[in-house]
């Protein structure tokens, strides 16, 4: 099992939000398709025993460092509780590199370009860095860094008027969703 992954996708996922709205020491929600978790665990599809028994060990794994999270599932998707000393161990032992955070900054400002987000990547990689444009209507560009111990993510960008959006995956899960 990869529970490091998980552990460390979730992290990623709380410092974003304490990036975005500020550290609040409360629980916090996080909802996976199933299949994100088949992909990063390395578990095989459609075997409910051996997902459940996946989210049993991992909720042991990172107990010390998250505390007792809790995991359901509704439908096809998983949802993650982190309580609040699972954001607090993240708040205190979870060091960003800068990008995420002046990524975010530079994605909220109005009027944000194109070249504006690229140069933010282009500080953190030395120029190796991929832009595509997308052919789905949902996002106009996807960025990511060719060097993947950067940053594991793809942030699909969308423009609007004078604003833009982000959603950002893991290379796997946007490989499943065809994007």
């Amino acid at each position: 099992m990869q529970y490091s992954a998980l552990e460390q996708m979730l992290m990623n996922s709380i410092k974003e939000v304490q990036i975005k709205l500020g550290y609040e020491r409360e629980p916090i929600r996080f909802y996976y398709p199933e299949r994100a978790l088949v992909n990063i665990l390395k578990i095989r599809e459609g075997s409910p025993e051996e997902t459940k028994a996946a989210m049993e060990g991992f909720k042991e794994y990172v107990k010390e460092r998250l505390g007792d999270i809790r995991i359901t599932k509704s439908q096809e998707r998983f949802c993650f509780e982190i309580p609040q000393e699972g954001i607090e161990y993240v708040y205190y032992h979870k060091k960003d590199n800068g990008f995420l955070k002046e990524f975010i900054e530079t994605v909220e400002k109005t009027n944000t370009t194109l070249e504006d987000i690229l140069k933010v990547f282009h500080k953190f990689a030395d120029g190796k860095v991929a832009c595509i444009k997308s052919q789905e209507e949902d996002f106009d560009y996807i960025i990511f860094f060719e060097d993947s111990s950067i940053d594991n993510y793809r942030y699909y960008i969308k423009f609007h008027g004078n604003h833009a959006t982000y959603h950002r995956f893991l290379s796997e899960d946007a490989a499943d969703m065809g994007i």
